[in-house]
């Protein structure tokens, strides 16, 4: 049988010794020598001709945002990249004019890129916005700084998660707080369109969604009907879906090719940008140790009734003292490595904590683009928690040094893996790099593994999903700061072609 597409002339990282690609039907017929394949080639094959090009499976993001990364580009008024309060300030002016009567929402701002590095505050967005109800979300999503007006609508009390001097509402405070501000299904069905443009342009063709709650599921069917859907989706339902799901009795893998449920997110911490990461020794700029969410026998009772399902949790915990809660809990639920259940972030373990996870068979997922937004000299790691956690942080070599199953994903901040590969393959600490080839398995096979979705991704194999990146150049030996995405295919479709 003839492929339809023919790829030749490429690298192949992943392959060694292949230079040619056939693809017939959606899925990867053949890879090896083109001299070899030459016979698939037939009068209605497509062949591309790449010079040199590298061709690797699709980027997975095996932890992201997407409905959120297409707000950012549809809705939210950007605040990433901000040099200096008054920037994000002016922004934020510049909208309410724009949005006069309307919500002012926006996300990105990160005191630790100001000179100032001081957080937002109430008082500031009273100044420049002060007519409208106005909010703007931390980078991490874990700290929201409201105006009065936006306050107002706040039913948390004062307390641990809400100060109302400052405007901040943190944690299980701040999400409820977005929740409830109105998002009409049509918004949401575009900012999915924009999420599934953008990762095509990045080479991503499969991601986890953090954030699977029922409006969100709602515009992801919608999206799906009307072709706007054009990255693969595991779908990980909020810890409040939890009874509900195993009421209907839902598995991992339910769904489709382009979008199915995985599993169930819940959180164990918070972040470190927030200085709700739960440590055991105080943050170096604060006399506090953070939040911790969960407890280690409420976190456990709901393994059981999740694992009993199967049904994946992945627990987000980022300090040492809230994995620690967490491999309890694990222990305790009698958890085995057939779950796959999932650490996520796990930033700051000790080496006893990742010896336990190998024998639990968790799996780390993890953020490279982390160390790259914040750690080293002078980053926001490196002031929160000192010069020796700072170098002990994101320990990527240590994972697999344990053998422990790693997947990386962006958060989306951003959801780019050729930015997150920099913190794993040129870090500023050793003990966060590893391997470039290390780096690109856990983008693809290690995410696809962490998915349940080895069997049909993220490697290039008869039978696989034809989903492929094709770069610029070799990310073996080229200068990282050089690599490109020059193609996406999905399904042996291009979607992207710069």
């Amino acid at each position: 049988m003839y492929a339809d597409i023919f790829l030749r002339g490429a690298i192949f990282p992943t392959v060694p010794g292949a230079d040619a690609l056939a693809i017939r039907c959606g899925r990867i017929q053949a890879v090896g020598k083109a001299l070899e394949l030459q016979g698939l080639i037939g009068p209605d094959t497509e062949v591309l001709d790449l010079e040199g090009k590298a061709v690797l499976p699709g980027f997975i993001d095996a932890h992201t945002h997407f409905v959120r990364v297409g707000l950012e580009r549809t809705f939210y008024v950007d605040l990433s990249g901000t040099k200096s309060l008054e920037e994000a300030m002016d922004r934020l002016r510049e909208a309410a004019r724009d949005r006069a009567g309307e919500w002012v929402m926006a996300r990105g701002w990160d005191e630790s890129k100001w000179p100032q590095k001081r957080p937002l505050k109430r008082a500031d967005l009273d100044r420049v916005v002060p007519r409208q109800p106005c909010c703007a979300v931390r980078v991490d999503g874990h700290l929201v700084v409201c105006n009065t007006l936006a306050l107002d609508r706040c039913p948390y009390p004062e307390g641990r998660l809400v100060d109302r001097d400052a405007g901040h509402l943190r944690e299980d405070a701040a999400w409820a707080f977005l929740d409830a501000v109105p998002l009409d299904r049509t918004a949401l069905v575009e900012a999915i369109a924009a999420a599934s443009r953008r990762a095509a342009e990045l080479g991503v063709t499969a991601v986890a969604e953090m954030s699977g709650k029922p409006e969100y599921i709602r515009a992801y069917q919608q999206a799906l009907k009307e072709g706007k859907l054009r990255t693969r989706v595991f779908l990980y339902l909020p810890l409040e879906l939890a009874d509900h799901a195993v009421e209907l009795g839902l598995e991992h893998g339910f769904g489709g090719e382009l979008l199915r449920i995985v599993g169930v997110k819940a959180f164990a911490d918070g972040s470190i940008g927030a200085r709700t990461a739960a440590l055991s020794s105080p943050y170096r700029d604060a006399n506090d140790t953070g939040t911790l969410l969960l407890e280690a026998e409420d976190l456990a009772g709901i393994w059981r009734r999740l694992s009993h399902m199967g049904l994946q949790l992945a627990v987000h915990a980022i300090g040492d003292r809230a994995i620690g809660e967490v491999l309890r809990a694990a222990r305790l639920a009698g958890i085995s490595e057939h779950g796959r259940h999932r650490i996520e972030h796990l930033e700051l373990p000790t080496e006893k904590q990742l010896e336990e996870m190998a024998s639990l068979g968790l799996v780390a997922s993890m953020q490279p683009n982390f160390v790259v937004n914040w750690s080293g000299p002078g980053g926001l790691y490196h002031e929160r928690l000192g010069p020796e956690r700072d170098s002990a942080i994101d320990p990527h070599s240590l994972v697999l040094k344990y053998g422990i199953p790693l997947a990386f994903g962006s958060d989306g901040m951003p959801m780019d893996p050729l930015y997150g590969f920099l913190g794993a393959v040129a870090p500023p600490h050793e003990v966060q790099r590893i391997p470039p080839e290390e780096a690109i398995r856990a983008y693809t096979a290690g995410a696809a593994y962490a998915l349940f979705a080895e069997r049909e991704l993220g490697e290039l194999a008869p039978g696989k999903r034809a989903d492929l990146v094709i770069l610029s150049d070799n990310p073996l030996k080229a200068p990282l700061q050089r690599l490109r995405v020059e193609m996406t295919i999905l399904g042996g479709a291009l979607i992207f072609r710069r």
